[in-house]
């Protein structure tokens, strides 16, 4: 049988021996405690949930009493940073990464900056001796507050070289739970040979104190500058969580697309392990809020003064691409493209006691040198958006684009959001299709309107949305449609589905779903399946090839509303799409994916004058790439990727060869080289090609970077009584400043 003081005993010993000692600081417990040998069950690995920093005990022992965990080791560790005293509440210990966010997930809605780390030894066994001490202890005598001993008399433990704390960037309002043992183990300093995640005799740690204190300080300008030096210097130790902190500060400043920005750089660097989990969840939740936010509790947020924050940032890329093709008979050059773009992208934010307030624009110019005629303004995005500080009600008016709620993309209007509870919203959306970014006049003659229902979240993974929409062009109906979304999100786990319906054709528009899945090996599994109508099922489709614009011209034809109808079947595909994926890590620098693609279109009809063309049979491509990081050096990227294809009309198979390299802080090189062999069955014909290509990025400054890229292809194709060569290249050349 198991032995607790014998357990007891040898971690104390073992704590010893790491050159720590332990203490009990004041702590109230009144429930049941946990045994020993409950705690050693539920203790098998070094993984911790920590859940916070703060700069009182007193707080720290409150939030550590109103956690909900029964049968894990909870426990506060403090450090000194610069002079300050953090405390440190965490929770343990897991076998793995995946297995601490799986419990971590349950108490991430209040407590959204917890994060997982793999503590030393030492801290673990002091934590779990300190449990047993203080639950041995109740058992046998009701707990009565003691004295709290000396500042100097308090025993220390091993401090973890996991990333520096996020200290002071949590906070838990929830009404406190019955109480339960509270275990204290001071920790300000480190054994053995392993440095403090903050070093404060290090130089580029004292950078990293700082920018903590900013960030607990609410000072993130000050904040996003100290982590931008970090991020300057050659690949370190705080690199990642200076990058990723560096999104989270922008994130608190209301700059989402700077923060995705920098999460998506993060990603890129490291695409792997829970600390990119952690990432991707932060996009997500960030990605929700914004767009479409369902959670509907009461901010707790210190209040901020009123103020308007505007950021953007501006480009100007020049593009031109030559194209020749040269037979036996004949040669010809031509220039497809010689343009200059010009783009603008603003975003404000006004914060107030009552309303945030978020405008957004992006557009611009291009001013085409090969026919002036073509040259174009474009508005992608402009629109204004009104939220209440208990995101309660909504209201997003302007051009805006939307894949959920049954809208099919960019369009101008209004979207108005109203929380019936905490777990069902009420959407109303009403607007102009646009079809293209280039600026004109609103088309008034098609519009659109519909009701939705955001419900979730439920068990803290499961969320859904289902709606109503119709669409009309005059007074034709367009499209009328049922349908919903189905999301859910695990560590480790996810799930979405959409479906879309029109019930006033009786077809099935959009059928989608994506669901992946990783194991305790770190591989990953992910599957989609994608059944649609190609292009999306409306009574405009008739106009195709008709030689009209509207279709209020072609009824003009004498063709009447049923025909349009009809035509627009005619001229709608059905494709289907899945693709069955893996993820394999090898080392923590390197990993083998692969995927499996099974892939049909459907025929479509003649009719109107129009003929129609036949579909393929099941074609199939395989792709199969091997990543690499820090292949020469720190930062560096390679990917060697192999495409097999089986299509109706050819067999393929392609090579592609892609890297990035980091000459030095500011200037990035990323060659590329793909290539291709193609048998044309239908012609007994084959042809190759290949596209060697180089793109160089040099950051000038934290805000200011150019770009150059240029390549091209060269292909050969060997036809029935001649040969065609083909050849073209491009450039690509510009700078994008951010403000």
């Amino acid at each position: 049988m198991h032995n607790p003081t014998r357990t007891l005993l040898s971690s104390l010993i073992a704590a010893v021996i790491a050159g720590g000692s332990l203490t009990a600081l004041p702590c109230y417990a009144e429930a049941q405690p946990q045994s020993m040998e409950s705690a050693t069950i539920q203790s098998s690995g070094r993984y911790a949930i920590h859940v916070a920093s703060l700069a009182s005990l007193a707080d720290a022992e409150t939030m550590i009493k109103e956690l909900p965990f029964k049968s894990q080791v909870a426990y506060i560790t403090s450090a000194v940073v610069k002079g300050k005293k953090w405390y440190r509440v965490r929770v343990g210990f897991f076998p793995s990464a995946r297995d601490a966010e799986a419990l971590a997930a349950s108490i991430r809605s209040t407590h959204p900056e917890l994060w997982i780390t793999k503590v030393p030894e030492t801290e673990k066994l002091a934590a779990i001796a300190e449990v047993s001490r203080i639950t041995q202890s109740s058992v046998t005598a009701e707990t009565k507050p003691q004295p709290a001993p000396p500042e100097s008399e308090t025993a220390m433990a091993p401090q973890t070289t996991q990333p520096t704390d996020k200290a002071g960037l949590t906070t838990n309002d929830k009404p406190p739970a019955p109480s339960k043992p509270v275990a204290v183990i001071a920790s300000s300093g480190a054994s053995g040979t392993s440095k403090p995640a903050s070093d404060s005799s290090d130089p580029l740690g004292q950078i990293m104190i700082r920018a903590e204190q900013s960030m607990i300080a609410q000072e993130y300008d000050r904040a996003i500058q100290l982590y931008t030096k970090i991020l300057r210097e050659p690949e370190n130790q705080y690199s990642r969580q200076a990058l990723e902190f560096t999104g989270v500060a922008r994130e608190r400043k209301g700059q989402q697309a700077q923060a995705k920005a920098a999460w998506d750089q993060y990603l890129e660097k490291y695409p792997d392990g829970a600390d990119a989990l952690r990432v991707r969840q932060r996009i997500t939740a960030m990605i929700t809020a914004t767009e479409t936010p369902t959670t509907r509790t009461t901010s707790t947020r210190k209040a901020e003064p009123s103020r308007w924050d505007v950021y953007g940032g501006v480009s100007q890329f020049y593009r031109r691409d030559e194209f020749s093709t040269e037979t036996e008979d004949f040669k010809t050059t031509s220039v497809n493209r010689d343009a200059l773009s010009n783009d603008l992208y603003l975003t404000g934010r006004y914060r107030g006691d009552e309303y945030d307030i978020r405008t957004r624009f992006s557009g611009g110019y291009e001013e085409d040198f090969l026919d002036s005629t073509q040259s174009e303004a474009r508005i992608t995005t402009m629109y204004v958006d009104f939220q209440d500080k208990q995101a309660s009600n909504t209201l997003r008016l302007g051009r805006q684009s939307s894949s959920s709620g049954g809208v099919l993309g960019r369009f101008d209007g209004l979207l108005a959001g109203h929380s019936l509870n905490e777990t069902v919203k009420l959407n109303l959306v009403a607007g102009f299709p646009v079809e293209t970014s280039t600026y004109k006049e609103v088309n008034l003659d098609r519009w659109f309107y519909g009701v939705n229902l955001d419900l979730g979240t439920f068990n803290d993974a499961w969320d859904y949305n289902v709606f109503l929409i119709e669409q009309r062009n005059e007074s034709i109906l367009d499209r009328r449609a049922v349908g919903g979304e189905v999301r859910y999100f695990q560590p480790g786990k996810t799930l979405f589905t959409l479906l879309d319906y029109d019930i006033s054709y009786n077809e099935l528009n959009t059928l989608f779903a994506l669901g992946s899945w990783t194991n305790a090996k770190e591989q990953t599994f992910n599957l989609s399946v994608d059944y649609r109508n190609s292009p999306v099922l409306t009574t405009t489709t008739a106009i195709q090839s008709q030689s009209v614009n509207t279709l209020s011209e072609l009824l003009a034809k004498g063709i009447t509303e049923d025909e349009a109808r009809q035509y627009a079947l005619d001229r709608t595909t059905r494709s289907f799409t899945s693709t069955l994926g893996m993820v394999q890590p090898i080392t923590e620098d390197f990993q083998l994916s692969g995927d499996l693609t099974v892939s049909k279109q459907g025929d479509s009809k003649t009719s109107g004058g129009v003929d129609g063309f036949p579909g393929t049979d099941y074609e199939y491509s395989l792709f199969v790439q091997a990543i690499g990081n820090n292949l020469i050096k720190q930062g560096d990227l390679g990917i060697v990727g192999i495409r097999l294809t089986d299509a109706t009309t050819s067999q393929r198979i392609g090579l592609t060869l892609n890297s990035r390299y980091p000459v030095n802080e500011k200037l990035r090189i990323n060659p590329r080289f793909q290539t291709e062999y193609r048998e044309n069955t239908d012609d007994n014909t084959s042809q190759w090609y290949v596209r060697p290509s180089v793109r160089l990025e040099y950051r000038w400054t934290r805000k200011t970077r150019f770009e150059f890229e240029t390549g091209g292809e060269v292909s050969n194709r060997e036809l029935t009584d001649d040969t065609s060569e083909t050849n073209s290249y491009y450039i690509n050349l510009g700078y994008r400043h951010d403000f």
